[in-house]
């Protein structure tokens, strides 16, 4: 709970920094890189975290990989403000909160839809529309397929949740059998 309020509030100074600047999806892109090199790359991931390394050998390292990945400059000073306070091991959770305040400012929310079988663009058009006007705003869809459902989907936007599955069906059936 701890780290993920720091990580929202690293997010929103950020957010804020991106919104003033114009800058919101290159630092969006830049977080999301750096939170992907740092989960691919264990060597990476333990320079920037182990104490053995100096603060500044884990900002002239980062400093230099960000470049390279054509970084921005304001990400970059972000980066060492989070060595210099330690909260560099906060940067996956703090990429999630950014992305979140910013679907936030755009009006988008995420969702999962999974269903038996894999929907087709047409049909998963659909479920996305339906899911956009039941929550006020538009979804953005992440799918998966789960045979054991049957039938039917089940999908999660935020707090809402639409269990159409068969297996549910079946199972409610079969309690209301027992009585």
């Amino acid at each position: 709970m701890i780290s993920s309020t720091l990580a929202r509030r690293y997010a929103r100074a950020l957010v804020e920094i991106g919104q003033e600047r114009n800058a919101l999806e290159k630092y969006g892109q830049d977080l999301t890189t750096l939170a992907q090199m740092m989960e691919a790359s264990r060597d990476f991931s333990e320079v920037l975290i182990s104490p053995v390394f100096t603060k500044e050998d884990k900002k002239r390292i980062a400093g230099e990989v960000l470049k390279q990945a054509d970084t921005d400059p304001m990400v970059i000073n972000f980066v060492n403000l989070l060595i210099d306070r330690k909260r560099i091991d906060q940067l996956p959770g703090i990429d999630k909160a950014f992305k979140e305040k910013v679907d936030e400012i755009n009006g988008i929310t995420r969702g999962q839809v999974t269903s038996a079988q894999a929907l087709d663009e047409s049909e998963l058009g659909r479920v996305t529309e339906v899911l956009s006007k039941m929550s006020g705003k538009k979804v953005l869809v992440t799918t998966s397929v789960d045979p054991g459902l049957i039938g039917g989907l089940f999908a999660k936007v935020g707090d809402m949740v639409f269990d159409g599955t068969i297996r549910t069906q079946l199972n409610q059936l079969k309690e209301s059998l027992k009585g």
